[in-house]
């Protein structure tokens, strides 16, 4: 089987979408099949208002006669740039299947508050809402996001493969970090959409009663000054900020907090609650997206309902303050890791794109 693996970001980008197309890329090359991954440089030379009209317009455009020649088996876009190229499949044009992967689900993360949101919206939504329920497969990463699918855009089960993202073998590594009881740690970009705002005034409670708590915000993508600069004095006196984590410093980080969290308004499946999970390190989460598909409470983390600091305030410090809960959960969370590594995933997804080729 030969696979095109798209999407509209570039290689330098770090972030989820780059890290399941690599990981996904190797699975495939694991079981002896043929990945080709293809990034925003190789389609940049079209004009980029292009893909405004038309999501996807540009790398079709871009790559139309080389996919013609090629001849893939599938073509695995990201959502993002999926329409053009489900219409291409539906027309004929192309001779591959289609499978539009949803990191996460656009259209529900777009509060329209005023004119501007509404065309944002339109852009976004109507494309999609015209295309996906005609795509030969719909992959989501989590239940949430599949029902989304069928309820709102019409697509039917049979299409839809919900597959979640792996781990790559690193992580499962062990190394001579050790684990700080009191060692809190939050990894990903710092913006609202992940919670930050929850975070930061949970954690003032937090230092307060637990004066000895560590604080670590890894992979903000956003200035240490910037991010401490909206904390709390008292919890910047306890705080570490590293703006770009890569897979070693992580690592490292995973192995040596008791504790990550996860204060997120929506996700896909987030790449570090599976890294964490496989160092050990388990997650309070909120309860929504991927995180209810992974997490079981008690055993290999917590989720969290509410987004009412006080409320993960209170739940930081009962978890902090049980460290044989931290550790029941700790060895749990190993456990559950497992099911998240490369081959495993890769070989449900080629089955699945077979299916789909029938």
């Amino acid at each position: 089987m030969h696979a095109w693996i798209l999407s509209s970001i570039h290689r330098s980008v770090p972030g989820g979408m780059r890290r399941h197309m690599e990981l996904h890329g190797e699975g495939l090359t694991r079981l002896g099949h043929r990945a080709t991954l293809l990034f925003e440089e190789d389609f940049d030379r079209w004009p980029a208002s292009l893909g405004g009209r038309l999501p996807g317009a540009r790398s079709l455009s871009s790559l139309l006669a080389r996919c013609r020649r090629e001849a893939p088996d599938v073509v695995n876009v990201h959502v993002a740039s999926a329409p053009a190229w489900i219409a291409a499949c539906r027309a004929g044009v192309i001779p591959s299947k289609v499978v539009a992967m949803s990191y996460a689900a656009d259209e529900p993360q777009i509060v329209v508050r005023e004119p501007r949101d509404l065309l944002r919206w339109g852009r976004a939504a109507l494309p999609a809402r015209a295309t996906f329920r005609h795509a030969s497969g719909l992959w989501c990463v989590n239940q949430q996001d599949a029902e989304y699918y069928v309820e709102t855009y019409g697509v039917e089960r049979a299409r839809i493969g919900r597959f979640p993202h792996t781990i790559a073998d690193s992580f499962f590594e062990g190394g001579p970090v050790a684990r700080q009881p009191r060692q809190i740690l939050f990894a990903g970009t710092w913006i609202k959409r992940k919670g930050t705002d929850v975070l930061g005034a949970a954690l003032a409670r937090v230092v307060r009663e637990i004066p000895d708590v560590r604080v670590v915000l890894a992979g903000t993508q956003t200035s240490e000054a910037a991010v401490l600069g909206e904390l709390d004095p008292e919890v910047v006196a306890r705080t570490r900020a590293v703006e770009l984590a890569d897979d070693a410093t992580l690592r490292e980080l995973y192995q040596s907090s008791s504790l990550l969290v996860v204060p997120s308004r929506r996700e896909g499946l987030p790449f570090t609650l599976l890294e964490a999970m496989a160092t050990g390190c388990p997650a309070l989460a909120a309860a929504n997206s991927g995180m209810l598909d992974v997490i079981e409470p008690g055993d290999n983390g917590w989720l969290e309902v509410s987004f009412d600091p006080e409320r993960w305030a209170a739940r930081l410090i009962a978890l902090l303050r049980d460290p044989a809960a931290l550790g029941r959960a700790s060895e749990g969370a190993r456990r559950h890791a497992e099911r998240f590594r490369i081959v495993p995933v890769a070989e449900a997804v080629v089955r699945w794109y077979e299916a789909l080729s029938r």
